[in-house]
């Protein structure tokens, strides 16, 4: 990571009469302004913000405003250690709302927001509006196969603001990730995939056509072939007391909305009604709410798609697999597929008796994951994909069973949709 002086010194001379352009506010709190930059971006993972941020070799002072209703908070603080910047959030009314700290490169502000009371606390990931140049953009979701041995593939969501995320695979391992576009149609974008058997992986997506991918992997250039498209939608609503985020791929189907609302409205309005009454005039609360959920592609083929919906309320998470057949226009739960009952939890302890020794993750982690076991089965092309619970501590644990063990789980009938 670039250090925070460096980025300063880099933007000096681009910015030298900012001070003249930034918000009356903030140039009230500072001397002779240095830097300056705006910055769009998500406040937990779905939440659009706008922060204008300045710097006069002192302090930093910013505002911070939430796209839904426009409220505006204002920031001012300090670089702390380490050349990480420390800031206090106040309102209207200049009561202490939160605190911010994170860092700063060329490319990106990352940020952790924490409530007055330090009881609620949420990330906040943006990049320079100079390089946002999405117009007119629709969200897409993907799935992405690259000709490469051993094959890698991504199951991607392209949102708005620039911002992809999704699960990658490779050699059976999954791993999620999130980047940025960086061009105006998000045809090009870049990740990072973290790596367990060694450096993080760097890569590169360049979108040729329809179907084509070029795909560049620590140097390295392959081809990758677009198998699934479908169009994003986004359910959403928020105010300054909190917000509800639904983030789905629109599938080719007549039962998909009568499905998807059978599983989603009712904890969707109860929260409409929550944050409409909660948000009174004059109130001193902020983010004390958040509802959010997503539908993700695990795998996709000629015959189905394979993925599962999470939806995250106040105490309290859901998840359920499911597998879309398409020809048939049915949407099947794990019940649906498993031979018995018992073959989720006989599935799951299997792969927790042969992955525990290998792992290399710290003796919480594997306290939690022995003890939340996995919850969903998902079949794909290459054998049954297990996946936890969502922790809010933890997130989730993805693994995969080949197909000549997961085939005495999933009911014959089934087995020809996957190529099994």
């Amino acid at each position: 990571m670039k250090l925070f002086s460096f980025f300063i010194s880099i933007f000096f001379l681009q910015h030298l009469h900012a001070q003249a352009r930034v918000d009356p506010w903030i140039a009230s709190q500072l001397g002779r302004i240095q830097w300056t930059q705006t910055y769009e971006g998500m406040l937990a993972d779905y939440h659009p913000v706008t922060l204008m941020l300045a710097y006069d070799s002192t302090q930093i002072a910013g505002i911070l405003v939430h796209k839904s209703d426009q409220r505006i908070h204002r920031l001012l603080g300090d670089r702390g250690k380490k050349d990480l910047f420390q800031l206090q959030e106040r309102d209207e009314f200049d009561r202490l709302t939160g605190y911010l700290k994170g860092s700063i490169t060329a490319d990106q502000l990352r940020m952790e927001w924490m409530s007055a009371d330090q009881s609620r606390l949420f990330d906040i990931v943006a990049y320079p509006s100079s390089i946002i140049k999405i117009k007119n953009f629709k969200p897409i979701a993907e799935w992405i196969k690259v000709d490469m041995v051993p094959e890698m593939s991504f199951s991607i969501q392209k949102m708005d603001y620039g911002i992809v995320s999704g699960v990658a695979k490779r050699s059976g391992i999954f791993s999620r990730f999130e980047g940025y576009c960086l061009d105006g149609s998000c045809s090009i974008w870049n990740t990072v995939l973290q790596n367990p058997n060694g450096a993080p992986i760097k890569i590169q997506m360049q979108q040729k056509d329809a179907r084509i991918y070029k795909v560049v992997v620590d140097g390295k250039e392959y081809s990758a072939s677009i198998t699934q498209t479908m169009p994003l939608s986004i359910r959403h609503f928020d105010n300054s007391m909190g917000f509800l985020d639904f983030v789905y791929p629109e599938f080719e189907s007549e039962v998909f909305a009568p499905w998807l609302s059978v599983w989603i409205d009712k904890g969707w309005n109860d929260g409409v009604n929550h944050l409409t009454g909660m948000n009174q005039p004059g109130s001193s609360g902020r983010l004390v709410h958040r509802s959010s959920g997503w539908i993700e592609i695990i795998d996709s083929g000629e015959q189905y798609v394979s993925g599962m919906i999470t939806y995250i309320n106040p105490g309290t998470v859901r998840r359920e697999s499911f597998v879309w057949l398409k020809k048939d226009d049915v949407f099947l739960t794990a019940n649906d597929l498993l031979n018995t009952p018992g073959d989720l939890k006989a599935a799951g302890d299997l792969l927790i008796t042969r992955s525990l020794p290998h792992m290399d993750h710290d003796p919480e982690y594997n306290k939690w994951l022995t003890s939340a076991g996995y919850s969903q089965i998902i079949p794909s092309a290459s054998g049954a994909v297990m996946v936890t619970e969502f922790s809010l501590i933890y997130g989730d644990d993805i693994r995969q069973l080949p197909v000549s063990e997961s085939k005495q789980f999933i009911k014959k009938k089934y087995w020809r949709y996957f190529g099994w």
